[in-house]
């Protein structure tokens, strides 16, 4: 099978892990990045910057920042011959395109890996997909119910067993990313609130991810590890940290993020706020430890910190599990056979 991924070339992301999940299948997968054709000139391509200005443009004058990107899709997807087109980045294709390729006998799905406040205008739901996918479950039943749309479902994140395994540390590896508490992302007001009781300074905290925002006026920017981290540099920082915390955004409602799935690859002890779904996909207490609000989060961290043996048994268990259940081809074999295509036929 020949299938085409659309969304960004970023090393650990949700695409490239489609790709690389689609091709351990035996299928033949291709990333499409719609942001080279949006005017951004070749040597300024790996400045997130440029990228931003020309976004910022394009929304002033065509609206559509992917507006120019759509033909060069087509033309990708022809030439390809694919027999699937799957986006990811769902904002980033308008519905016409997806009308186009249905129409020339392409199967199209669509998998949104974030909570409902990502959907921007939403113009994706306009579009005549084969098969629509979200991770979280309220978003399924309401859109479901709401649109009377049979071909929405749920499937949830995952971890990519190219990029989230358990990996071996030097000490050079131990002195640049050991720390008590560690977690990667973005930090933003609720999340800052959330983490507040561990930034008293009596625990060593590092964040890595994007820089904290100039407006959020809040220690957070004080624990900043100073830089994004992906692929084996993120293997390393969560593995050096006794403890990987992991916090849902606000409104993640049904369901859990992917950083559950690739701290539980990472074997990494991970330590992340109570969400009634985690339990279907790791055995908490043994696989992953909770906590409940931040008095929670301070007694666990304090609690978890003494116990490195437990931790160490923790970690272990989770990296098994998510290995066996949680990876791209386990839940790509779910999205194929949903939209009518056989995930063991490949090219």
């Amino acid at each position: 099978m020949r299938v085409l991924v659309v969304g960004p070339d970023w090393e650990d992301g949700s695409e490239v892990g489609c790709v690389n999940g689609l091709r351990a299948m035996g299928h033949t997968a291709e990333l499409f990045d719609p942001r080279k054709y949006i005017g951004v000139p070749k040597p300024l391509q790996r400045y997130p910057l440029a990228y931003a200005a020309a976004e910022f443009v394009l929304r002033g004058t065509v609206r559509e920042p992917f507006y120019f990107a759509q033909k060069p899709l087509l033309a990708r997807a022809r030439a390809l011959k694919a027999d699937l087109v799957l986006v990811v980045q769902l904002l980033w294709v308008l519905p016409e395109t997806i009308a186009e390729l249905r129409g020339l006998g392409i199967t199209c799905a669509g998998w949104f890996p974030d909570a409902f406040t990502s959907f921007g205008r939403g113009t994706f739901l306009l579009a005549p997909w084969n098969g629509l996918f979200f991770q979280d479950r309220f978003m399924v039943a309401r859109l479901r119910q709401s649109l009377s749309a049979d071909y929405i479902h749920h499937l949830p994140e995952c971890m990519d067993r190219v990029f989230h395994r358990p990996i071996a540390l030097s000490d050079d590896d131990l002195r640049t990313y050991g720390a008590d508490v560690a977690t990667f992302g973005n930090y933003y007001p609720y999340r800052a609130k959330l983490i507040e009781p561990l930034l008293d300074g009596s625990i060593d905290v590092k964040l890595w991810g994007a820089k904290p925002p100039r407006w959020l006026h809040h220690q957070v920017h004080d624990f900043w590890a100073g830089k994004v981290v992906q692929g084996d540099e993120k293997c390393k920082a969560m593995c050096a940290a006794k403890i990987a915390l992991n916090t849902n955004h606000y409104a993640g409602i049904g369901d859990v993020n992917k950083r559950t799935f690739e701290l539980g690859g990472i074997g990494a002890f991970q330590l992340t706020d109570n969400r009634p779904a985690l339990g279907e996909y790791f055995e908490v207490g043994k696989e992953v430890v909770t906590f409940d609000g931040r008095a929670d989060l301070r007694e666990k961290v304090q609690y978890y910190l003494a116990r490195p043996h437990e931790r160490q048994q923790i970690a272990a268990a989770a990296a098994v599990r998510a290995l066996r259940d949680h990876t791209f081809e386990k839940r790509l074999e779910v999205l194929l056979r949903t939209v009518g295509l056989d995930p063991v036929t490949a090219s």
